[in-house]
């Protein structure tokens, strides 16, 4: 059974817990088997490898971004996945530049990094 692509909102069906698929780590760092998609579980910050045959869809994420619910501006408070793009503020947090600005995240002055799925994830006001 092939992965499950990034950014699906999943339910697991052995334990109730909805997360969202992410990327594996990058290169050797790999942690998953091939039977396996990596989940990020709603109230976790890591991927947990998942048998992807016990993964149901949900459909996809589709986080919007709003730069001051995300807490642009507000020094640490700012959301790490928080990015500018070409077409305006993206949310990365299960994109592509996931572990790039996991990684960095000691260099950035943004350091919230939420563990509750979209929306509940922005910040109030």
């Amino acid at each position: 059974m092939e992965r499950i692509q990034r950014g699906m909102v999943v339910r697991n069906t052995k334990t109730g817990k909805k997360g969202i698929t992410v990327d594996d780590f990058p290169g050797s760092m790999s942690c998953c088997l091939p039977e396996e998609t990596p989940v990020v579980y709603e109230g976790d910050t890591a991927s947990l490898g998942t048998l992807t045959k016990d993964l149901e869809v949900i459909g996809p994420e589709n986080a919007i971004p709003d730069p001051k619910k995300c807490g642009a501006g507000k020094g640490k408070q700012c959301c790490i996945f928080l990015v500018v793009g070409p077409s305006g503020f993206q949310c990365q947090r299960f994109g592509s530049d996931r572990w790039n600005l996991i990684f960095n995240k000691a260099k950035m002055t943004a350091q919230r990094e939420p563990t509750e799925l979209y929306p509940h994830c922005q910040l109030e006001n």
